[in-house]
């Protein structure tokens, strides 16, 4: 406990956060909401997995009922139901709450928010794993996870990214573990490759963008034993992780393909029909023109990643953003100077080992997947939501961390305590967003 406490710390500070804006926040005013509490709503009441049908997104509907600062208390929510297509686990899980609770949505919220603080406890466990000397690096990493402003208000709604997140960032511990344990002569442990093997195909169960643990998976074994072991060796590694993840996916893609019918095993082509008048790229470029578009994206994507409420529609002042964006670009000119430093510089080549290079490229392809995936999501649908960037978001903190650790690295005590410095001012920062930002927006009741 001396080593771990400050992850409780941490944890303590999102879970209270967290609670605060799960119970404050008023209903359905996260993204999304009442689809995703619809799923579970059908799901506990019929025993069966949704569909997605036409008429489940109404978005002149959404427009005038649920997405401004306050819902309308008459509107219908039954009928918001575009996440049917989505994979079960999550709602699965969620049953037992909505059945305990009479469908309450607060203790789904808070059943949310408990999930998203696995993320920061396998976030913990893989930077030790990754710098078991350098304590300094973890909590603040930790922190980062934690409480960004946008995470923390996205992870107390209800919804199904803070599973998918936990997937991933388990995906990523085991990754390490294996990773720096591969110099062993009898090759990668079967127990890993059985682990990853299962989170992998769990995943598969719980969201699109947790695919991610795939090839991440899939290069940490390649990494893990392409230079140590005959290729014999390496293939039934890769196998037992494909054929674990891929027996579990199996059912629910049989079961999405025979709905859907072709090749839809995920129900995203059926979930782009049903979204008729959502904005698309197309229709936004010929309106405003490469230049103007792509500005916007940009601006709407930062904003978004650290701070814009409901449903978009509650934003921070200008001044917030332009001291964001000045952190932002900071933490990322120090861990520059970090790798150059680090990598670069023959006096500092030793200072990482093969393993620690080999992880760290890892955290590199999941935060690129992240990227391209959102990239890709946006070329048909004007998404420019930074929550979509959370996949990334272990690799965002530890390249923050990184940078900051090496710019107090002089200074050993302030390097030391340099997390609980983040710590109380991200805390302090999303109770002011809270009382002077997020509920005066949406129009609720202050204390």
């Amino acid at each position: 406990m001396r080593r771990h406490w400050p992850l409780l710390a941490v944890v303590i500070a999102y879970v209270a956060i967290g609670a605060l804006y799960a119970w404050r926040v008023p209903a359905w005013q996260t993204p999304d909401e009442p689809a995703h509490y619809n799923y579970i709503r059908q799901l506990a009441q019929t025993g069966a997995f949704p569909v997605i049908e036409m008429g489940d997104y109404d978005q002149a509907f959404l427009a005038e009922q649920v997405q401004p600062p306050k819902v309308r208390p008459s509107a219908p929510l039954d009928t918001v139901q575009y996440e049917d297509h989505q994979p079960p686990l999550f709602y699965a899980l969620a049953v037992p709450i909505f059945a305990l609770f009479d469908g309450a949505l607060l203790p789904l919220r808070l059943f949310s928010l408990l999930i998203g603080a696995l993320t920061i406890v396998f976030a913990w466990l893989a930077l030790l794993t990754l710098f078991p000397a350098q304590p300094a690096i973890a909590p603040l990493v930790c922190v980062v996870v934690a409480l960004i402003p946008q995470h923390v208000h996205m992870m107390a709604g209800l919804n199904n990214d803070a599973l998918a997140e936990a997937l991933i960032a388990l995906t990523v511990l085991l990754c390490a573990r294996l990773l720096m344990a591969a110099d062993r002569p009898v090759g990668p442990s079967p127990r890993l490759l059985v682990g990853l093997g299962i989170v992998v195909g769990l995943s598969f169960l719980t969201k699109a963008t947790a695919y991610l643990t795939l090839p991440i998976a899939l290069a940490a074994v390649l990494g893990a034993t392409w230079r140590r072991q005959p290729l014999k060796s390496v293939a039934l590694a890769l196998g037992v992780v494909i054929v674990i993840a891929a027996v579990i996916g199996l059912p629910w893609w049989l079961r999405s393909m025979q709905v859907y019918g072709g090749l839809d095993f995920l129900g995203l082509q059926r979930h782009n029909e049903v979204v008729v008048g959502q904005p698309t790229t197309r229709e936004w470029l010929a309106q405003f023109g490469p230049a103007s578009f792509l500005l916007r994206m940009a601006q709407t994507t930062f904003q978004s990643f650290w701070g814009q409420f409901g449903w978009m529609s509650v934003v921070m002042n200008a001044w917030m953003y332009a001291l964001l964006l000045g952190f932002t670009g900071l933490s990322m000119l120090l861990f520059a100077a970090w790798w150059i430093r680090t990598t670069l510089i023959p006096a500092g080549r030793s200072a990482l080992t093969v393993a620690q290079r080999q992880t760290l490229s890892l955290y590199a392809l999941q935060g690129l997947g992240t990227l391209a995936g959102f990239i890709w999501y946006n070329v048909q649908f004007v998404q420019p939501q930074g929550r979509y960037l959370y996949a990334g978001l272990i690799p965002f903190a530890t390249a923050v961390a990184l940078g900051w650790t090496f710019a107090a690295s002089r200074w050993p005590r302030i390097r030391q305590w340099l997390w609980a410095a983040f710590l109380v001012g991200l805390a302090g920062f999303n109770l002011y967003l809270l009382w002077r930002v997020v509920l005066p927006g949406m129009d609720a009741a202050l204390f």
